[in-house]
């Protein structure tokens, strides 16, 4: 990577645990950290309290444009490796023992919204290049085996959570997720140490939480700490064994996904907060999901509000682990 001089001498350095994947942070305002801790939905770490190995990140401002012409909401990889978007570069060296990437900043007076998404889908590429892919979903480990729910706001995916891990799971995240596929095999890690309980979860696991109630996506929720009322293991790799994608209906349902409807359920999932450089670049992910598919067994499950539902979830689960 070539280098280029830091418009402000004040680093702010910190490290996140993104699921399994340790980034160590040097930029030159703390805005940039606490961006990334929103972005991934996870927090901030004195340096020395995260593994060193990972990725190791360096943020940069530097004044004048780009010099690569992006189209709007697009991204171009150069032949060097260079990715770059309207306001943002990323340079990286990701071979040999240690990950490293840097990131130069352009353009000022970007809102905050904007610069997290210029973050998110340079870093997002990043971690795609090293294996890794952050999915909006909950993850829980039953008898050794990891699944994972994948849905929109309101599907069920927290309630899930918590009602598996009320029956001896352990939970691996409640919101975000990372899976990391090696070439050989898929693992999946959780990003968070918070779980946001719905009012009916509450009362059938817990009767009532002295914690206030807030808004989370215009849905009413309770947050509370994974780790003081289940077993949790974030930050740590559980082999994947089963991908669902959950939906609220009349009463419980689970269907197996074909690999094919899982790559597309997958890519549709991957769309929003990541941006392909061309035909080659598209290909290339379409790939490496497909690859995931081949070792993943995916479902749709339909679950109604009762937690019968769930009952039969928990007792599906417990046959395909025999």
């Amino acid at each position: 990577m070539t280098h280029t001089s830091v418009t402000s001498a004040a680093l702010s350095n910190g490290a996140l645990r993104i699921g399994s994947l340790c980034v160590h942070v040097s930029a030159p305002h703390h805005i940039y950290l606490e961006d990334l801790a929103a972005i991934y939905c996870t927090i901030l770490h004195d340096s020395g309290d995260v593994p060193s190995a990972g990725l190791h990140l360096e943020i940069v401002e530097v004044p004048g444009s780009p010099r690569v012409e992006v189209p709007p909401d697009g991204m171009i990889i150069t032949p060097e490796g260079e990715l770059h978007t309207e306001a943002m570069f990323a340079q990286t060296a990701l071979g040999g023992g240690e990950a490293r990437a840097r990131l130069t900043v352009f353009a000022t007076g970007l809102t905050e919204d904007e610069r997290r998404i210029y973050l998110v889908v340079l870093l997002n590429k990043i971690f795609f290049w090293m294996g890794y892919t952050r999915l909006h979903a909950s993850a829980i480990s039953l008898d050794g085996k990891a699944s994972v729910f994948i849905g929109d706001r309101g599907a069920g995916k927290s309630s899930i959570c918590a009602h598996l891990a009320g029956h001896g799971g352990l939970v691996l995240a409640d919101d975000d997720v990372m899976l990391h596929y090696d070439g050989n095999s898929c693992a999946v890690s959780g990003c968070d140490e918070t779980m946001r309980i719905m009012d009916d979860a509450e009362k059938h696991l817990f009767g009532r939480l002295d914690v206030p109630v807030t808004e989370f996506g215009g849905i009413p929720k309770k947050e509370i700490v994974t780790a003081e009322h289940f077993t949790a293991e974030p930050y740590v790799d559980h082999g994947l064994a089963r991908i669902f994608f959950p939906l609220i209906t009349e009463g419980f349902a689970v269907k197996r996904l074909a690999s094919s409807r899982l790559v597309m359920r997958l890519m549709s999932t991957l769309v929003p907060a990541n941006r392909f450089a061309g035909s080659q670049d598209h290909a290339r992910t379409l790939g490496y999901l497909a690859d995931i598919a081949d070792q993943v067994a995916a479902y749709e499950l339909n679950l109604s509000r009762d937690f019968d539902g769930l009952d039969q979830l928990f007792g599906f689960l417990k046959s395909a682990a025999e």
